[in-house]
């Protein structure tokens, strides 16, 4: 039996868990090119993470807002105290940062409404906000529409910032996954983060073939976006997802594209009247 993935070249700029990802796409029967973009690097002082924990720790954050489970680990990787984190309600944008809170015991008040910047706003909307205190975990970048929002609601906004985004592979290696997508062999590529899409076409930039990575992609690659902020950083570099799995992990993200090319397949071999 012809599996949903078979004959299909799969690019995959996933760095955290290429393996896991790579297990899932291979069952498919996908071949899986690889390429790790993006790695996040913790800033070089913990001053960072220090003042966090302290924040929370006297008192003076009301609410703290985690956006990724690489955040939390990096935090309580520099500042082992996981306990200061058991005064304020604490907010977690998904499920990774979620995973990540209740490995290390932590009490979780809220789940954001949806992963993204405006679920985490739908559900701070039925708090009262005005005069409250609200620490920040950005996740390598300022977030100016939570702090412009939340300071409209009358709280007080620190946002820190605990790692950068880096890239996880050489030159060398990266031109070779453009070579891969400019000679026309990779079928489909699967976004598992917003970085990902910034660090592909920056390097595609430095290297001179921007344009043609962009026109190849939307010719003649499937796109796949783990979630709408990666779809979203996708429509900011001028592309589009064709597939964005309703539950943005992994397994249902190879899930979705398997159907897809299942349907394609079925729409192929099905005989025109």
């Amino acid at each position: 039996m012809t599996r949903a993935l078979e004959n299909i070249r799969v690019a995959i700029p996933e760095n955290r868990y290429p393996e896991q990802l790579t297990t899932l796409l291979e069952r498919e029967g996908a071949t899986v090119v690889s390429c790790p973009l993006v790695r996040e690097t913790p800033h070089e002082d913990s001053e960072g993470a220090r003042r966090f924990i302290e924040l929370c720790e006297t008192g003076a954050a009301d609410y703290v807002i985690f956006y990724t489970g690489v955040g939390v680990n990096f935090l309580l990787r520099a500042v082992n105290k996981p306990a200061a984190l058991a005064g304020p309600k604490i907010l977690a944008r998904g499920p990774k940062a979620v995973a990540a809170l209740r490995r290390a015991g932590v009490r979780i008040d809220f789940i954001a409404d949806s992963p993204t910047t405006e679920g985490i706003l739908e559900t701070l909307s039925r708090q009262e906000m005005k005069d409250k205190s609200v620490l920040v975990q950005l996740y390598g970048q300022e977030n100016a529409k939570l702090c412009s929002t939340l300071e409209s609601w009358g709280a007080s906004v620190t946002a820190i910032s605990l790692y950068r985004y880096t890239y996880a592979s050489d030159d060398d290696a990266i031109a070779k996954l453009f070579a891969e997508i400019r000679e026309g062999r990779v079928d489909a590529i699967c976004f598992t983060s917003a970085p990902q899409i910034r660090f592909l076409m920056a390097a595609a930039a430095e290297q001179g073939v921007e344009d043609e990575i962009r026109s190849r992609l939307s010719r003649d690659v499937v796109i796949v976006s783990i979630g709408e902020v990666t779809a979203r950083a996708l429509s900011e570099a001028g592309l589009a997802a064709h597939i964005i799995p309703q539950d943005p992990r992994m397994g249902p993200m190879v899930k979705a594209l398997a159907n897809f090319f299942e349907r394609r397949r079925s729409a192929c071999s099905t005989p025109s009247s």
